[in-house]
């Protein structure tokens, strides 16, 4: 399949896990704002439960306690707005590799902080046709900026 002409039924499907991952990231983003993850402590409870919940000898235990625990508020605006970020990206087709490998880059970061489940191989790896095909061209804002920035890669 040529990266520029996508079938009907492949841009649909493209379309539909664009928004699919954007009602994702948008619900997870809505969930922080809630719960005042910038403001209060609520990342450094969790990061305290999960640190009790992995093996000490691990890489997510050495980063949670040296790195997460002590900086929690620095992760907990950076997850908030991430999610957020990534989430309208996506919903609205604006900049969506970007948002994509964002949302990758944020999946690996987790499991490399001590949040390793094999459901977050699956979730990484469903952001791959968003960065590989042009999915905010269609039904989204990409395909007007990448009209008026054809050489700009944030619109490709």
């Amino acid at each position: 399949m040529n990266r520029s002409t996508l079938s009907r039924p492949a841009v649909i499907a493209l379309v539909t896990l664009r928004l699919l991952m954007a009602v994702f990231f948008v619900g997870a983003a809505i969930n922080k704002w809630q719960q005042s993850y910038i403001t209060s402590d609520r990342l450094q409870r969790i990061f305290l439960e999960r640190i009790e919940e992995i093996d000490p000898e691990s890489f997510g235990a050495w980063f949670l306690e040296h790195v997460g625990i002590p900086h929690y508020q620095p992760f907990a605006w950076l997850v908030c707005w991430g999610e957020t970020f990534i989430g309208l990206g996506l919903l609205f087709g604006f900049m969506t590799r970007g948002a994509a490998v964002g949302a990758m880059l944020m999946m690996l970061s987790f499991a490399m902080g001590g949040y390793y489940d094999a459901s977050l191989i699956v979730l990484t790896l469903m952001f791959l046709p968003l960065v590989w095909w042009p999915a905010g061209h269609h039904a989204g804002l990409d395909a007007i900026w990448h009209r008026r920035y054809p050489q700009s890669i944030l619109f490709r």
